[in-house]
């Protein structure tokens, strides 16, 4: 059914105004919606992912312990290769495409993306987290003990806090980070894929 046809068959009544309303090719229009929301929430992912790298560099510049650099150089490589992906991601986002191109294509393109990018993330952190938690431990507990980096970390006990340690906090900060993937896009995520369904 044509809009112009409704509202004209209506007169401009309260009832054709509701039928125009309802009409598919106002749903298209909403549909650019959960994108724009996606990639606004992705751009500022990849501003705080910057930010922290530049923080990471900075901290270089101040801790002479070799063991906490090390696993500095990892986070911001990690760090790097995120937010560049994520650029990569946030570029291939082309919502204007959605008048021109398929439209159903589009959106599973998009989730499609969305899914990929993030499967990445979630298993490459379990490798990242262990690292980030030791450099963590190292620095406080020097920085604590104010004992040689030998002293302190080289016996059982400080090894066991630290085994207890990436035991606990990596699970957290594995299942902190889901959460915070489904707070940020979960939501948009799931109308995106409403709208595919429908299309379907």
């Amino acid at each position: 059914m044509d809009i112009e046809n409704v509202w004209q068959q209506g007169k401009g009544s309260d009832d054709a105004l509701n039928k125009v309303l309802q009409i598919s090719d106002f749903d298209i229009i909403h549909s650019k919606s959960p994108l724009k929301q996606l990639r606004k929430n992705l751009l500022i992912g990849i501003v705080w992912a910057v930010i922290i790298t530049i923080f990471y560099v900075g901290l270089l510049f101040f801790i002479s312990i070799w063991q906490v650099n090390i696993a500095l150089f990892i986070l911001i490589f990690f760090n790097s290769l995120i937010a560049f992906d994520s650029w990569k991601l946030y570029k291939n986002i082309h919502i204007n495409n959605l008048a021109t191109h398929s439209l159903k294509d589009e959106l599973q393109k998009n989730y499609s993306g969305f899914r990929k990018w993030w499967r990445v993330q979630e298993r490459s952190c379990l490798f990242v987290y262990p690292i980030a938690i030791t450099g963590g431990f190292i620095l406080g507990g020097y920085l604590g003990s104010e004992k040689p980096i030998a002293e302190f970390l080289y016996n059982p006990r400080m090894l066991s806090i630290l085994g207890i340690a990436n035991l606990i906090l990596v699970p957290l900060s594995y299942f902190g980070a889901r959460w915070m993937f489904k707070y940020a896009y979960g939501k948009h995520l799931e109308k995106l894929q409403s709208l595919i369904e429908e299309l379907a």
